[in-house]
């Protein structure tokens, strides 16, 4: 598989990079050792685990494997070894794609766009920093993605899931199920819900009885 994605001014890929963007920045704004909305996690532990995702197949086991874990944060700590700045130099400057992410360059980059969203407000919702500003274009890459994020995380709750994006008009149902609830929010909130629950995006949960 061709392990480079497609030029920054082709589809979908440029809202990518815009969010690549925005993670450093805010990374750099936070500071290393700035707490995160990841438990145990600050920003340098983010910045590893972005870098690693992209260029470190030894570390990719223990994202889903919990008992090499430790290999996995071990392999993030040498991704920043030489210097928290240089370390944000190297994410910054070479190509967004994650080889972890088995889909084509072409198709694959609704997960990226979802992953450096969300680890940007890890950043920014754990020190209060601006809150993000986004583009119509963006919003609705994030509303599909965060449609299919809530179908992977939230499916052993064994519940009907139904989303929906007032301001656009938009509902989607996540999950089926006799029992469902309705989360509300914009499409960036409802990607943060569904990675971190609703104490940490701005969302009106309708549980069914």
């Amino acid at each position: 598989m061709n392990s480079s994605p497609p030029t920054r001014g082709s589809e979908g890929w440029s809202r990518v990079l815009a969010a690549r963007d925005r993670f450093v920045d805010a990374a750099r704004v936070a500071g290393p050792d700035a707490p995160t909305l990841c438990s145990g996690w600050t920003v340098r532990h983010l910045v590893g685990h972005l870098l690693t995702l992209r260029r470190d197949p030894l570390s990719w086991p223990g994202v889903a494997f919990p008992p090499l874990a430790a290999l996995t944060e071990r392999r993030m700590d040498a991704a920043t070894a030489s210097g928290f700045e240089e370390a944000l130099g190297r994410l910054a400057g070479r190509s967004p794609f994650m080889p972890l992410v088995f889909d084509t360059p072409r198709s694959a980059w609704g997960h990226h766009l979802g992953e450096y969203a969300v680890h940007t407000e890890d950043i920014v919702r754990a020190n209060a920093l601006p809150i993000t500003p986004l583009d119509d274009a963006t919003l609705v890459a994030l509303w599909r993605r965060s449609v299919v994020v809530a179908r992977q995380l939230h499916r052993r709750a064994g519940r009907g899931l139904v989303l929906t994006w007032p301001a656009a008009g938009l509902e989607a149902r996540a999950l089926p199920g006799v029992m469902t609830d309705h989360v509300v929010g914009s499409p960036l909130e409802l990607l943060v819900w569904a990675h971190r629950g609703p104490e940490a995006a701005d969302v009106r949960v309708v549980r069914a009885p």
